[in-house]
């Protein structure tokens, strides 16, 4: 992400802060909502600064941000995508006030689920921890819940454990070739349920891996991003921003190697 400009014009800076398009903040200055250092604004094309500047908007003081992070329960048959087709796409679940620009660039998803998968989703403008986040060369953990169609003795649990632990050679599918993927981590919570801790985040990952092992997944869902588990109390399809706190949990670097 390059440098943020200090002074940017004022319906720019208002349009990237969520207050809709060009047109809606052009209103919205039209009819005396504005405010800068307590003077009414009259012109859509003033620069104002960032930083210095007091802008109050319908009463209300303007906190710039840069970027902004949410979290998503996803719910199942929605695609990871800003474009829906045959299935609705995730950003659909978005308030049009939140799907917008903003100073730090466009919204994007980081790491994407299957249409089938549930659970943490989370939305950022922030590039740079978005790649941090999902490229295999920094190794993120990332954890699921995993039913399973057959179950499992506790002799096959310990082998599944093992050869994941291991690392396990996954067979290729649609146009993606087989990969030997990193050694995880797999905690049994019955013959059929377990927690799955990946590290690199391969096209369909889990489900191949127990595919490769002779089994298959009947129902996925991840909870947990590095550091940062999903909030169970946000019902399927429901978002919010993340917390400080949540933040500086998803992005902790002692598990990025």
């Amino acid at each position: 992400m390059g440098k943020i400009q200090e002074k940017l014009r004022l319906d720019r800076l208002l349009a990237n802060s969520g207050y809709g398009t060009r047109s809606d903040v052009k209103a919205l200055i039209h009819a005396g909502e504005v405010m800068v250092n307590g003077v009414r604004a009259d012109r859509v094309d003033a620069h104002v600064n960032l930083f210095r500047d007091r802008i109050e908007v319908s009463g209300q003081l303007l906190q710039v941000s840069v970027h902004v992070y949410y979290m998503m329960n996803k719910p199942a048959g929605y695609v990871c995508s800003s474009k829906g087709g045959a299935y609705a796409a995730v950003f659909d679940l978005l308030a049009e006030k939140d799907r917008g620009k903003r100073l730090g660039g466009e919204l994007s998803i980081v790491g994407r689920l299957d249409l089938d998968t549930e659970g943490l989703l989370i939305f950022t403008t922030d590039g740079d921890l978005n790649h941090r986040l999902t490229s295999p060369k920094y190794h993120v953990p990332k954890t699921y819940f995993v039913t399973l169609e057959k179950s499992v003795t506790e002799e096959e649990q310990s082998s599944y454990s093992d050869q994941v632990a291991a690392g396990i050679q996954i067979p290729p599918e649609d146009k993606e070739p087989g990969a030997l993927c990193r050694g995880g981590e797999l905690v049994w919570e019955d013959n059929r349920c377990c927690r799955l801790t990946i590290y690199e985040g391969l096209y369909h990952e889990v489900k191949r891996i127990f595919s490769a092992l002779g089994n298959r997944v009947t129902f996925l869902r991840r909870i947990s991003m590095n550091h940062l588990s999903l909030d169970e109390s946000l019902a399927p399809g429901e978002y919010r921003p993340l917390t400080e706190q949540e933040l500086s949990r998803l992005t902790l670097t002692n598990t990025i190697l």
